[in-house]
């Protein structure tokens, strides 16, 4: 699918997507309740909007035994964890079920496969799960180098097992949520953690059904009590800090003189990483206004280039970088290493196809994205090539669309569908805010 996008004016006012990363996990905590045929002891999950990887979790839950009914966007879940006993599970191309429900498969007494589609094959998910799994009484077998699918059969049994951090919280997070079912406690040491906030997210929903974790102030150790219940909760999901994030640069470098965007279901104490946006918008200038759960993002003549240290927030860089493109002077972005194994690699990706609309992005230095400002004040980008390529990266996709704004000519993003993802309705918010 291919969008074009023509440069002008935005306003007006947008509901933020449900965070997929609270979804995900509120939908595995709601599978590993016990299983009652008593309706007040099943979970309703408020706020559940659907996109692709959250439908993948979905799939993943009724097929380990969950029921759910759907009601528009509540969600009642009759929890159920192996009432069924499936061999295979699919998690599309969602990283984080991938990492989140492996470990969960492993308390299975049976063999279960992980697997997936797209460029979640192309990615080494595997690669720091094996040996953990394997300390903790799982069964291992990877049929490719790091890569899915990954077979895995339990159940674990609890003990102390180290784990690398450094690349991604999301197989911590797995174990977080799996080693309750344990027999046994489970002592878990993390070497260098990064996307800490994610981690904070993580015990967040535990404590909401019922589960008790102690941990270490740094996160680098953990004590999860083996034997315990999760309860049935009922839980609403935060709007997403990280598919907002590129509209409120979209307020920031293209509303009308005198408007703005404003974005709805935003907490402003949320654990959330990406809420860093905020921080960044800050440095760069903007003019911002939150009452409660609404932020509003003005745009300012005055942008001005800024330093900001994305390691534990790496899905910002997108829609940082769209941001730096219309500053004034240079950006510099820290935390390029946490981007190799995302969808595409990352900083290479938001190289090239900003370059593509005149920006020059510097990645010579070691985790340093270096962004010279294109468009300061009211000008515009320069566009070189108008043929634009998401590289199936919904992040991507949104963050070329924002930039596409304020470009001196219209420009065509190839795989546009990626946003599907992440924040299905993009296109069409993007749309109503279009001055007419």
């Amino acid at each position: 699918m291919k969008e074009t996008l023509t440069p002008g004016a935005i306003a007006g006012r947008i509901t933020a997507p449900a965070s997929k990363s609270y979804a995900q996990r509120a939908l595995a905590a709601a599978l590993l309740v016990p299983h009652s045929d008593d309706p007040a002891r099943w979970s309703e999950l408020r706020n559940m909007g659907l996109c692709n990887d959250t439908s993948a979790a979905l799939d993943v839950i009724r097929r380990l035994g969950a029921e759910v009914l759907i009601d528009r966007d509540t969600y009642r879940i009759q929890g159920g964890f192996l009432r069924q006993s499936p061999t295979e599970l699919n998690i599309g191309e969602a990283g984080l079920s991938a990492r989140l429900f492996t470990p969960i498969a492993a308390q299975s007494p049976r063999p279960i496969t992980i697997t997936g589609h797209g460029s979640i094959l192309k990615r080494p998910v595997a690669t720091t799960m094996t040996a953990p799994l394997h300390a903790l009484g799982a069964t291992v077998r990877c049929t490719g180098d790091g890569y899915l699918p990954l077979t895995v059969c339990g159940p674990l049994r609890g003990g102390t097992v180290e784990v690398d951090g450094s690349l991604s919280s999301q197989f911590i997070t797995g174990l977080l949520m799996a080693s309750p079912l344990s027999a046994e406690d489970t002592h878990l040491v993390v070497r260098q953690p990064k996307s800490i906030p994610y981690l904070a997210m993580t015990l967040e929903v535990l404590r909401a059904f019922g589960i008790s974790v102690s941990h270490a102030a740094d996160y680098t150790e953990f004590i999860i009590r083996g034997g315990q219940q999760y309860q049935p909760a009922t839980y609403s999901v935060e709007g997403d800090w990280s598919g907002a994030s590129c509209l409120l640069v979209a307020g920031a470098v293209a509303s009308a003189v005198g408007s703005g965007v404003t974005v709805d279901n935003l907490n402003p104490r949320s654990l959330q990483a990406d809420r860093a946006m905020v921080d960044a918008l800050t440095r760069a200038g903007a003019t911002m206004e939150q009452t409660g759960h609404t932020l509003t993002v003005r745009r300012s003549e005055s942008l001005r280039g800024f330093d900001f240290d994305a390691t534990n927030c790496p899905d910002l860089f997108p829609a940082l970088a769209a941001l730096a493109a219309c500053c004034s002077g240079t950006t510099r972005l820290r935390g390029t290493t946490r981007l190799t194994h995302k969808e595409s690699d990352r900083a290479a990706t938001i190289a090239a196809e900003f370059g593509k609309l005149g920006v020059t992005i510097d990645l010579s230095q070691e985790d340093l994205m270096i962004i010279h400002g294109a468009a300061p004040a009211l000008d515009t980008l320069r566009v070189v090539s108008p043929a634009l390529d998401s590289h199936n990266d919904h992040r991507i996709a949104m963050a070329t669309a924002v930039a596409a704004l304020r470009a001196d000519r219209a420009v065509e993003i190839d795989g546009a569908e990626a946003v599907n993802k992440s924040y299905p309705g993009f296109w069409e918010d993007l749309q109503k805010l279009r001055l007419k």
